[in-house]
């Protein structure tokens, strides 16, 4: 009967809601649609919940992405039926490699309106395949307590999966059948008969995590070694790697997004690319050991080093993950970073080892900021470097894929102002790159930016429909080289086709992008003006900044300053 289907889908749409924010949910993001309105509906009606609606689902899922990066806490994301929910793919699969807990909520036609070519109906069924750390579809709404009861526990189950130590991306697919809601229920619609909320869900909680292990940790695990190098990721803590880095007294080379970019640690070694491009420095640095903690940096120089080294390697990846593309002959330790580092006993290291890579790194920084002053033309990695300096304490920084995430990585200076960067570097690619932003810096109480190429700016300027939902503080730096300036690192710049299928310039003016969303701009015409207008985050909002830049001279440039080693 209508009225059944209207008052199970009334209440489990409440039910969902209530138990996301129980289990530790405290955002939604939703894209307009109407079979998804049960659960629009329920979200509205919970007061713990903020909603936001975006129109578009490709930046709707970026935005929660970039939310969760923020918040570290699960959001939820929910869709209507149909190709809404394939638009959601890009960043689930970002989610999935960089362990982003989003839960998937995607509305479904019923099984009767799938295969007879209803509209918006698609085989959503396991739709993000291994991209996501679990699936499961719920059976058509029922007025019960029993079937409620089972909504409330795979939820539960979901969220536990999505929020564990390998934590990432979980779907929930939903199909309605109509009608879904009666507007004389609303926003309290009735439940069955005997249902206590109390009760129901007095033991939905958020999970209880522990950092304790089975396995016992071997004291004198790294007592053999000598000379031993620390790489590490974007996610562990500083205080866990540098307390390792101590015992081991081993130089860190860290990923650009690493929370070490921003300490005092003297351990950590960011100028590791100039170094190891000279042959002299990687012949008398080879370590008799290489601990990898999470993820290998994505530097090519550094990649090709460990794999020419062949060197003994333990992976620390409590993930469960295989975390190594050069398949080193290496051991796996499943442990959390911090735990391995109060475990251990200090080992006997080379006196000479870490004060050996400081010097040099110390050099090479010096080489570099004096390069970097006689620097006559606009220079996109000088836009990083001056960043680096001017950027205020505390703040948020999004990076977007292709040369920005590269120039962090080269040129940004050793700060100790705690900011915080982050980066997709899950599948390293440039869509969502302004809608993840966004979505780091939506209520934000810290000043937030993003530094992105025009193509990746442009890639996503379907983001800025988020404009009139945001609450925050963005300033956007936009690098506008005219074109893809990372294919003019490649040998494919030398085919007579580049421009027109590689370089792909583009005639959008960002100054049109901004004034059609309302939103301030200004072009920057020497990156050192940056230094003082970064600092003014008194403006509320979004803004944009234009830096133009020459791409065939940056090629010219990147290679003077990259060349820069601790002898020359």
């Amino acid at each position: 009967m209508p009225e059944d289907t209207v008052r199970a889908n009334q209440a489990c749409g409440k039910v969902i809601a209530q138990t996301l924010s129980s289990l530790g949910v405290s955002k939604v993001v939703c894209s307009p649609g109407s079979r998804s309105t049960p659960l629009v509906l329920g979200f509205d009606s919970q007061p713990d919940l903020e909603l936001i609606s975006l129109l578009d689902e490709r930046s709707a899922g970026f935005f929660a992405l970039g939310l969760a990066k923020r918040c570290r806490a699960p959001i939820a994301l929910v869709c209507t039926s149909g190709t809404a929910a394939a638009n959601l793919l890009p960043a689930v699969i970002e989610a999935n490699l960089s362990q982003i807990p989003l839960i998937l909520l995607t509305a479904d036609r019923p099984s009767e309106l799938r295969d007879c070519r209803a509209g918006q109906a698609i085989d959503q069924v396991k739709i993000y395949g291994s991209h996501v750390r679990h699936f499961h579809e719920l059976g058509i709404p029922v007025f019960t307590i029993t079937h409620l009861a089972y909504v409330r526990q795979t939820l539960v189950h979901a969220v536990n999966i999505a929020t564990s130590h390998n934590r990432g991306p979980v779907h929930l697919n939903l199909p309605f059948r109509e009608p879904f809601f009666n507007s004389e229920e609303l926003p309290e619609p009735p439940m069955p008969a005997g249902f206590d909320s109390n009760t129901f869900f007095q033991q939905v909680r958020p999970t209880l995590q522990t950092g304790s292990t089975l396995n016992e940790i071997p004291r004198d695990l790294f007592a053999q070694y000598r000379r031993i190098l620390l790489t590490t990721g974007e996610d562990p803590s500083a205080s866990s790697v540098t307390q390792l880095s101590e015992k081991l007294s081993a130089p860190i080379l860290t990923d650009p997004c690493s929370p070490l970019r921003e300490t005092t640690n003297p351990n950590r070694i960011l100028r590791y690319e100039n170094l190891l491009r000279e042959k002299t420095f990687r012949a008398s640095h080879v370590p008799d050991a290489v601990v990898s903690i999470g993820p290998l940096p994505a530097c090519k120089t550094l990649r090709s080093w460990l794999e020419e080294l062949d060197a003994p390697t333990f992976l620390v990846q409590p993930y469960g993950q295989n975390p190594d593309p050069l398949h080193r002959r290496a051991m796996f330790l499943s442990w959390d970073p911090k735990l391995l580092a109060d475990s251990i006993n200090d080992t006997n290291a080379d006196p000479n080892w870490l004060s050996s890579w400081n010097e040099a790194e110390s050099r090479v920084e010096q080489r570099l900021d004096d390069a970097f002053a006689r620097l006559a033309e606009p220079f996109e990695g000088k836009v990083a470097r001056i960043l680096s300096e001017a950027l205020p304490d505390a703040c948020d920084l999004f990076i977007a894929n292709s040369m920005p995430i590269r120039d962090v990585e080269w040129f940004w200076k050793p700060s100790s102002g705690k900011r915080r960067l982050h980066s997709n570097r899950g599948a390293n690619g440039i869509d969502g790159t302004l809608s993840t932003a966004i979505g780091i810096a939506h209520a934000s109480a810290s000043p937030s930016y993003l530094l992105t190429g025009a193509l990746a700016f442009l890639h996503d300027s379907n983001g800025l429909l988020a404009t009139h939902q945001f609450s925050g503080n963005l300033t956007i730096i936009v690098i506008n080289n005219h074109g893809g300036g990372i294919f003019e690192h490649l040998p494919v710049s030398q085919l007579t086709s580049f421009e027109k299928y590689f370089a792909a310039p583009q005639k959008a003016e960002i100054a049109g992008i901004a004034k059609v969303h309302g939103i301030s701009y200004e072009k920057v015409c020497e990156p050192e003006d940056l230094r003082t207008i970064v600092e003014n985050t008194s403006q509320q909002g979004i803004r944009i900044l234009e830096v133009e830049t020459n791409r065939k001279t940056d090629v010219t440039a990147r290679k003077l300053l990259l060349d820069i080693s601790p002898s020359n």
